[in-house]
């Protein structure tokens, strides 16, 4: 598959936490000439099975994205907005955005005050949400015949090439690891792994990871893989920070020992580039729960390297998207021909 270009194609359309059907029929879509059977749960999760024998492998990446709610329209026309995801409010004047409306796409802008009529006192103040607007061009009368309170407003923020084999767009975190799901189930027909393979793209992963809890009752899995963004490293140097051509495996509480080691001696073969980070709690992920659904489900955590995370302009190298398919695959195939000697604990 085209990666860059099945991610401009998904990227593309709005999936709030809670309404995520749009990119749920696209990513269904292009999972079905791929499973033995698709199918959309009563939570939007899209749920994608593979092969019919050995151990039940579900691997899960949320497609849902951080965004806003319109939550009043004022006297000026104005448009107020709420987040639901973290949105961080900093980094949205001067934003173009798009409103989810019942007529069609309303597209604005982010309004702030100039800053030549900002008082002295306000220069040094935080900007929040309350004193932050949507401007579409209209009064008061036409934005409210147009705009319903509780309509959605995403990022409108179209995918961008860039040098080094990067691109920069909205909802790499992420859409980025549905693409390596992708990656993966074209991987496993070359590879024809014993195993039963069930790709679950999420929904409400930014909200607390309904959808990850809830397909991972239904699936019942016998071992699940969270599949998710991290902190790249770029013009900041925090300790959080990994280098975007390697992928990151968690190590943890949240985490089974046993499949860890064994994917980093899969890494290892393979020649993928991979880094541990230690988490000693949750994740903040769907791997938590995951591994807590039913009786207790053996989790891993394989993490994407992703800069300027839950903006506009999140930017991520595709070949590392790429390598984190294949590595999943060939961790499939390896589990699916040890399963009956796994030594557990």
């Amino acid at each position: 598959m085209d990666v860059k270009t099945y991610l401009q194609e998904i990227t593309a359309l709005a999936g709030v936490p809670g309404l995520e059907n749009d990119v749920g029929n696209r990513v269904a879509e292009g999972f079905r000439p791929l499973c033995n059977s698709v199918e959309i749960d009563n939570l939007g999760n899209v749920i994608a099975r593979k092969g019919e024998n050995g151990p039940v492998i579900m691997l899960c990446a949320h497609m849902d994205e951080v965004g806003m709610y319109v939550s009043a329209i004022e006297d000026d026309g104005c448009i107020r907005i709420r987040p639901t995801g973290g949105v961080d409010p900093r980094i949205l004047p001067a934003h173009e955005v798009t409103i989810k409306a019942r007529g069609g796409d309303v597209y604005g802008i982010v309004g702030a005050k100039a800053p030549h009529l900002l008082k002295a006192d306000e220069r040094d103040k935080v900007v929040n949400f309350t004193n932050l607007y949507v401007d579409i061009g209209y009064d008061a009368e036409t934005v409210r015949k147009m705009i319903t309170i509780g309509d959605v407003v995403v990022y409108n923020s179209p995918l961008l090439s860039l040098e080094g084999g990067f691109i920069a767009g909205k909802t790499f975190d992420d859409r980025a690891g549905v693409a390596a799901m992708m990656v993966c189930a074209e991987k496993l027909d070359r590879l024809r792994a014993n195993a039963q393979a069930v790709f679950v793209a999420s929904t409400q992963e930014e909200i607390g990871s309904n959808g990850a809890r809830v397909s991972a009752w239904s699936v019942n899995p016998d071992v699940a893989i969270a599949i998710d963004a991290t902190f790249a490293n770029g013009t900041t140097s925090s300790s959080r920070e990994i280098d975007p051509d390697k992928i990151e495996v968690a190590m943890g509480p949240n985490i089974h020992p046993a499949l860890y080691k064994k994917l980093m001696e899969v890494a290892g073969r393979y020649r993928i580039n991979v880094v541990t980070k230690v988490y000693s709690g949750g994740t903040g992920t769907d791997a938590w729960q995951l591994q807590t659904a039913r009786d207790g489900i053996p989790t891993l955590l394989v993490s994407i390297p992703v800069r300027y995370m839950h903006t506009s302009v999140e930017t991520v190298k595709v070949s590392t998207i790429e390598n984190t398919g294949e590595l999943l695959a060939h961790f499939i195939d390896d589990i699916a021909r040890e399963w009956e000697d796994i030594q557990w604990y």
